[in-house]
């Protein structure tokens, strides 16, 4: 059961992390566009968020299942602790994004492109370092 858990939290966890690299690029590409296109990478940005969401909350549901399955014998490793903390700014850095799409959305403010790009950025290290500190904190 840890073994199929542990497969399907790396799975989520690295399913994000390509979500948040379409998403960069489509952040990067979008910053110059204008008219149909730009609605249509704006339309697919708020594709990737919402899958994003999905994606968060699988994580969390796999991480929790897999702790509860087979919760150390020593109790929590220091592996453990840095996993809560890069899932912690996983999840503040996809609602920050999120929050600051929404504002350009509401406000048509193209100026809030380089801190959706550094949220962004934020989730995609978040996510790598998930998928280090998962493997390290259920495996050792």
């Amino acid at each position: 059961m840890k073994t199929i858990l542990l497969a399907l939290h790396l799975m989520a966890v690295a399913t994000g992390t390509g979500m948040s690299i379409a998403n960069y690029v489509n952040i990067r590409i979008a910053a110059g566009e204008k008219g149909d296109r730009r609605a249509s990478l704006v339309y697919l940005r708020r594709v990737l968020a919402r899958f994003g969401d999905v994606v968060i909350a699988a994580v969390f549901a796999t991480g929790i299942a897999l702790y509860v399955a087979e919760p150390p014998q020593d109790g929590m490793n220091g592996w453990f602790f840095a996993l809560l903390l890069s899932s912690a700014a996983l999840l503040i850095c996809h609602a920050g994004a999120r929050m600051t799409a929404s504002k350009m959305m509401a406000s048509n403010d193209n100026s809030l492109y380089p801190r959706m790009e550094m949220l962004v950025s934020g989730v995609w290290l978040s996510a790598l370092c998930s998928i280090l500190f998962a493997v390290l904190a259920f495996e050792t």
